[in-house]
C-alpha cells in the first residue's frame, strides 16, 4: 500500500498536464495563420493596415486609401490572383514576414482585438464611421512614425521631415 501512495501521488500530478496539448499547427498550405488584422511601416511607404480573411487581402493607408486583393496560400508562399506579386511568407504568429519576388521584404505585425477599430473601413468618405476610423489611423500612424524616429518639431522642417509630414498630410 505504501508502494502505490507516490505512483498515485505522481498520477495526479501528471494527468491534468497531459490534458494540456499545443494548439494544432496550421496545415501546411493552409491561411487561416493570416486571417485577421495587421499593420505594417515602412519608410518608403508609412504606415498600412490589413484586414485579411480567407479569401481578401484588404490594405489601408494613406497614400493610396482602400483597396482589396483576392489571394491564394500554395506551400509557403502567398500569390496575388490579379497581379503578378508573390511573396514567401513567414509566421511567428504574432508576425508575418513577407518576402516579395520584387525584392521587398515587409513584416506585418498583428493587432490586438482590443487596440483597433478595424471591423470595415465603410466605402462612404463623409460617414461618421469613416471620420471616426481616420482619426484612430491617424493616431496609429504618428506612433508608428515616432517609433521609427521620425518626430516632427514645431520649428524649421528637415528635408526628411518635410517628406514625410508630406506622407502624413497625404489624404483620399
Amino acid at each position: 500500500m505504501i508502494k502505490s501512495i507516490p505512483f498515485i501521488l505522481a498520477l495526479f500530478i501528471l494527468t491534468p498536464t497531459a490534458c494540456d496539448s499545443p494548439p494544432p499547427k496550421t496545415p501546411k498550405g493552409g491561411k487561416n495563420f493570416l486571417i485577421g488584422k495587421w499593420h505594417r511601416f515602412s519608410r518608403e511607404n508609412g504606415y498600412t493596415e490589413f484586414d485579411i480573411d480567407s479569401r481578401y487581402i484588404v490594405f489601408y493607408n494613406q497614400k493610396v486609401g482602400r483597396f482589396a486583393l483576392a489571394y491564394k496560400i500554395e506551400n509557403d508562399s502567398l500569390k496575388y490572383l490579379t497581379n503578378q506579386y508573390a511573396a514567401k511568407i513567414t509566421d511567428y504568429g504574432d508576425s508575418v514576414l513577407v518576402e516579395g519576388n520584387d525584392s521587398t521584404t515587409a513584416t506585418l505585425y498583428r493587432f490586438e482585438a482590443a487596440h483597433v477599430a478595424f471591423n470595415a473601413i465603410p466605402e462612404e468618405k463623409d460617414s461618421l464611421a469613416f471620420t471616426a476610423y481616420l482619426e484612430g489611423f491617424d493616431k496609429r500612424l504618428i506612433r508608428e512614425f515616432e517609433k521609427a524616429g521620425i518626430k516632427f518639431s514645431d520649428g524649421p522642417e528637415q528635408p526628411e521631415e518635410a517628406a514625410y509630414r508630406d506622407l502624413l498630410n497625404k489624404k483620399l
